[in-house]
């Protein structure tokens, strides 16, 4: 019972050492990759590129410019300092420009990779799309979709049957399969108008449900055969061009148009929404989508109707491939950690090493703990679990059998 009890504490150690030890090493070593600040400019064409920790400001030919001149490249960015300065143009390629004009056209939408695989809320509420208020209130109940939508009275946690039989007949009448896949909205009364929920049913079929009038208002949107929607993101521009930013499982952007429902598919490549960021700046001339990996940044500029006009790749090595990657990789054969910069959950995240280096590290502390062993005048023999233990898991290992000896319980 004893052997089990110190090989029990042998494996918590390991298992411990394996995410302290390397984040200590990366805390120590790693050197943080400073990514650009890129923008399309309307103004030549081009990408504009900041480099804030060289505070340098250029294009993609590699021109320099004065923090002044990148401003007046990028007209739809910074517009107010232009105005205070006194340089902004009266127009651009023919279009009168105010200032109402330029604020209705811009938008800015951001995914990190950790928003798709994160938990999400179980209850929802649904605000009322035309209170004739000026501002929107909070309602008294919150809903959810099992094998029925259900409305749940937050002060006395009761089902609203009235209500939601009426709501599940109306989804139900339009063909919705209970239940529901995933919900998808703004949940919350700083917003300018309630447009409801995108839900994605238990078929992978679409759907928008808002109240109007405390009335159920649901329509099914067509969606062509096979494709199925991974993730969605609600958003509430004033330009009121759409509903929502939609990713499939196969990694294409589309939007859906407001009113007429239409599902465009953005003409974005390289986008992977498991282990990538995205960035979209929209103005009245181009939409800027950035797309940050581990290794490459891409910059990709659309037309106001989603057409590819420009695009730029940056790539840099990732710490795997630099020095300090390398060392480490000889050090540790694993690295174990409890999150990841990938997803919300928290839970064990193994990473194993490239190569095979930590091998021939972790002989060496294999024949060190013989050496201990021989000052010891220790038996072989008794230890060979120990030195087992060392050869798969190196320093974790060496550490834990050390802290923990077989004479630990004698």
């Amino acid at each position: 019972m004893e052997k089990i009890s110190r090989y029990l504490l042998v494996f918590i150690a390991i298992l411990t050492l394996a995410i302290i030890l390397p984040k200590l090493y990366w805390m120590a070593f790693e050197k943080p990759i400073r990514k650009p600040f890129i923008l399309y400019s309307c103004i030549n064409d081009d990408f504009m590129i900041h480099r804030i920790s060289e505070k340098t400001w250029e294009d993609t030919k590699g021109q320099q410019y004065t923090r002044e001149e990148y401003e007046q490249k990028l007209p739809m960015m910074f517009e107010k300092q232009l105005i205070t300065a006194g340089s902004m143009p009266d127009s651009i390629k023919g279009i009168a420009l105010d200032m109402r004009t330029i604020s209705k056209a811009k938008s800015f939408f951001r995914l990190k990779a950790n928003e798709i695989d994160a938990p999400f809320p179980e209850l929802y509420p649904l605000f009322e799309s035309q209170s004739g208020r000026a501002k929107l209130d909070l309602p008294d109940d919150f809903f959810r979709i099992t094998w029925r939508i259900e409305f749940i009275d937050a002060a006395t946690n009761k089902a609203l049957e009235e209500k939601s039989q009426l709501f599940s007949a109306a989804l139900f009448q339009k063909g919705f399969s209970f239940p529901a896949k995933a919900i998808s909205g703004l949940a919350t009364p700083r917003k300018s108008v309630d447009e409801g929920y995108l839900i994605i049913d238990s078929k992978d079929q679409l759907f928008h449900l808002k109240m109007i009038k405390e009335f159920p208002y649901v329509k099914q949107i067509d969606v062509p055969e096979g494709l199925k929607f991974r993730y969605i993101s609600c958003v509430d521009f004033k330009n009121k061009d759409f509903y929502a930013y939609l990713f499939s499982d196969k990694n294409e952007i589309y939007i859906l148009t407001q009113d007429d429902y239409q599902l465009i598919k953005w003409p974005v490549v390289g986008f992977d929404a498991s282990n990538c960021d995205l960035k979209i700046f929209g103005d009245l001339f181009n939409y800027t989508v950035i797309i940050e990996a581990e290794d490459h940044i891409k910059a990709i500029a659309l037309s106001p109707d989603y057409q590819v006009v420009n695009t730029y790749t940056e790539t840099w090595k990732l710490k795997e491939e630099q020095t300090e990657g390398k060392i480490f990789a000889s050090l540790f054969p694993a690295q174990v950690s409890m999150t990841s910069d990938n997803s919300k959950f928290i839970r064990f995240y193994f990473t194993f090493s490239e190569g095979f280096n930590w091998l021939i590290v972790n002989l060496l502390f294999v024949l060190l703990h013989l050496v201990l062993l021989f000052r010891q005048r220790a038996n072989y023999r008794n230890h060979a679990a120990d030195l087992a233990i060392i050869a798969a898991s190196g320093i974790f290992g060496f550490v834990a059998v050390n802290f923990f000896p077989n004479k630990f319980f004698d």
